[in-house]
């Protein structure tokens, strides 16, 4: 039958099939090509350019308007193991001939390069790092001992590999795995084991790399270095926070013995931060700050950064992290005006701004006299923020003369600043004066404690 049609030939493309799993007998090897039209098409197998005629030839099968045809050829173990050339060559009305070639991938086996670094952070955590460089083939495992024993007590563990070196023999891995354990289950001259081991059974690979363990917050003289140098972060006020949107962070060293030279700053990733560094005069004992300014973003992001203090009975600089603790489900605060007691008899009043439910506690509360930030005639303070199942209150309170109060032109406003009113109106302002207060229905209530329940 011949078919006759104006139809643009389409070329097919072509895929190598190679039989899975190794087996000991010869290997099948399969020639596919798919999405061409018309129907006829040839194939023509050679080893190393010598022709072959043993292979098969299955009829094509149709799918929508294009078809997919398969041959396939039996070629011997040896010459197979022996990494010879097949390939098949497709013909097609298209006039664009394909071809694919097959060839027994070899997986070298290359041992890798070890090497274990250790340190420890501030005499608290332990902390290994095992690299492990151009191994073949990728399937690893990396164990860790201590003192030949498997260390199992881990804070945290990280493995990460990585492709390396490509060549014609293929391709080498690394990879690298950290180790951190607390301090105190490494006491010093602890021998700590990287151990690497192959998991391919054709490539079996097993190396050790030991490092010997030396806590670095050690002195000659067996003293506390904690006792000589003393580092604080002060945090920035939250009046500058909300107010000001940035403020300042404060390393606070605190020298007993003489012995630091610099205190500097640092970012998280260990970029130093120009401008901000202080030397303390030699030999000199004493408090030393060394302050850098932040930004509302910064604060509130939690971005860390580091203080570095140089201290010349370490080789390590001593350092100290800040970063705001994030996370958690933002609340905005509900704020309530309290007002003061209906028949005093003192000639000072309070009023009471009471603040709850936020979260984070993070909270600046001002107060306003007639729509001016009260000054320093007016005596008023806020409580520190008071946990209640995950969410803070606080209280901050205003005092005034009994006369400030009456008089009815005066008003009064409690100001809230908190992250979740931050960028929408930036505060909640509450506001109370004596004339509107007159006109608030108030019950008192006077609770008698007996004196057996007072605490």
């Amino acid at each position: 039958m011949v078919t006759v049609t104006s139809a643009t030939p389409t070329a097919p493309a072509v895929f190598p099939l190679i039989q899975c799993g190794s087996g000991t007998g010869d290997i099948t090897l399969g020639c596919l090509a798919t999405g061409f039209t018309p129907s006829s098409l040839t194939y023509a197998w050679n080893k190393n350019g010598a022709a072959l005629t043993d292979f098969i030839k299955y009829p094509p099968v149709q799918k929508g308007n294009v078809y997919t045809g398969v041959s396939q050829i039996r070629v011997s173990r040896q010459d197979w193991d022996a990494r010879e050339t097949f390939k098949c060559a497709v013909e097609h009305a298209s006039g664009q001939p394909q071809e694919v070639i097959f060839r027994k991938i070899v997986v070298p086996c290359y041992p890798p390069t070890l090497s274990v670094l250790a340190s420890s952070d501030e005499g608290t955590e332990a902390s290994f790092s095992c690299f492990a460089k151009d191994f073949s083939p990728k399937d690893y495992e990396i164990k860790w001992l201590k003192n030949e024993e498997e260390i199992v007590n881990k804070i945290n563990e990280i493995q990460t590999r990585f492709e390396g070196r490509v060549d014609d023999n293929g391709t080498a891995y690394s990879a690298a795995s950290f180790l951190t354990v607390k301090s105190e289950e490494m006491p010093a001259n602890t021998q700590v084991t990287c151990e690497f081991k192959g998991k391919s059974g054709a490539c079996p690979t097993k190396i050790n790399s030991t490092v010997i363990y030396q806590p670095k917050l050690q002195i000659g003289d067996g003293a506390c270095l904690e006792k000589d140098v003393e580092i604080d972060i002060i945090e920035p006020t939250m009046e500058d926070m909300f107010s000001e949107g940035k403020g300042n962070i404060t390393c606070q060293v605190k020298i007993n013995k003489p012995s630091v030279t610099e205190i500097s700053w640092e970012t998280h990733n260990g970029k130093p931060i120009h401008g901000a560094s202080v030397s303390p005069p030699q030999g000199s004992k004493g408090v030393f700050r060394s302050s850098l300014p932040i930004t509302y973003d910064e604060w509130s992001k939690g971005t860390k950064f580091v203080c570095i203090v140089i201290h010349d009975n370490v080789v390590d600089p001593l350092k100290k992290t800040y970063g705001r603790t994030v996370g958690g489900q933002i609340q905005r605060p509900s704020v309530f005006m309290l007002p003061p007691l209906e028949q005093t008899k003192k000639e000072t009043v309070t009023l009471t701004c009471y603040v709850k439910d936020f979260f984070p506690q993070e909270v600046f509360v001002s107060w306003l006299v007639d729509d001016v930030k009260a000054d320093s005639k007016f005596k008023f303070h806020t409580t520190n923020p008071v946990e209640n199942q995950g969410s803070y209150s606080v209280y901050s309170q205003l005092s005034l003369t009994l006369e400030e109060w009456q008089d009815s032109d005066m008003v009064y406003s409690c100001v809230v600043h908190h992250e979740s009113v931050v960028n929408t109106n930036k505060a909640i302002v509450r506001s109370i004066g004596h004339r509107t207060f007159e006109k608030t229905n108030l019950v008192n209530l006077n609770m008698n404690i007996p004196e057996t329940c007072k605490a």
